[in-house]
């Protein structure tokens, strides 16, 4: 049976919904190998891993993301709410070097942001049931039909031309501090790649190299918080390179060879969508 998780009503740029994300304040930066070890050892003491399988503590996210053929919600234009249509998949891995299979858990999910305002819908299914609805381009015998998740999301599927565009693969760490109210993510390995089916548990997870068009070469950290940010975190951020453009997404259709401009003025300085990151030159860090 299908669940909905976060029915948020769409944003528009003309009347934006509250944001329901228990976090208010969100940063990304872009990371070495080297800066990663540094700033996980100055959070040490402060932060534990999340470990959300005791034998299989490697944890993996493989995302697929759907436009339509014009590429409407990755072209938006300024001053538009950016939406992402995504399938998330869940994958575990006892240890680096085992092979990773899927764990079940997934759902598809409509993020939409605009400026600091942020919104969620998410519908999670087993996932034959959301692979039907995505074949079906949201109609489905699944339930509760009624819901306003399954509507936003079935009618997001029934745009027409909306069809899977690209896909991401990375191992996600996770650690939480301050009694939940700060969530930090690093993501390694970030691989762009054509869409994925979505798989049932157990299945193998990671891409083909057929599948793989291209790899980030950096460590992606993502730091969330309520209220203000502790200063033992403050201090740990301080030296790293923040990106608050920077899209999984955008870049990994320009990976797959798509003429996505910037976001805005300067959005280069930044390090996303600049010349560096054409297919040609997408290497392992």
């Amino acid at each position: 049976m299908a669940r909905a998780v976060e029915p948020i009503a769409a944003l528009s740029s003309a009347d934006p919904v509250p944001s329901r994300d228990p976090f208010d304040h969100e940063r990304r930066f872009l990371l070495s190998g080297a800066e990663e070890t540094r700033f996980l050892g100055a959070i040490a003491p402060h932060a534990a891993f999340e470990i959300y399988h005791a034998t299989k503590p490697i944890s993996y996210t493989r995302t697929t993301y759907f436009d339509t053929d014009d590429l409407s919600y990755c072209r938006a234009p300024s001053g538009e709410p950016a939406r992402r249509l995504r399938v998330r998949e869940y994958a575990l891995a006892a240890a680096p070097d085992d092979m990773p299979v899927l764990s079940g858990v997934a759902y598809i999910e409509l993020k939409q942001n605009l400026g600091a305002t942020r919104s969620k819908v998410r519908l999670v299914a087993p996932p034959a049931e959301l692979a039907r609805l995505v074949e079906r381009r949201g109609a489905s015998d699944i339930s509760p039909l009624g819901s306003e998740a399954f509507t936003i999301i079935a009618g997001q599927l029934a745009i027409p031309h909306m069809a899977p565009r690209m896909a991401t693969w990375y191992r996600r760490v996770c650690l939480t501090a301050e009694e939940r109210r700060v969530r930090i993510t690093l993501d390694e390995n970030l691989t762009f790649c054509l869409p994925q089916a979505i798989g049932d548990a157990g299945a193998a997870a990671a891409p083909t190299a057929m599948d793989v068009m291209g790899v980030f070469p950096s460590r992606i950290l993502e730091v969330k918080h309520c209220g203000d940010m502790p200063d033992w975190l403050c201090g740990a951020l301080a030296d790293l390179r923040g990106v608050p453009q920077f899209s999984k997404f955008r870049v990994g259709m320009q990976a797959l060879g798509h003429d996505i401009e910037p976001p805005s003025e300067g959005a280069t300085d930044d390090g996303l969508l600049s010349p560096m990151f054409t297919l040609q030159s997408f290497v392992a860090a």
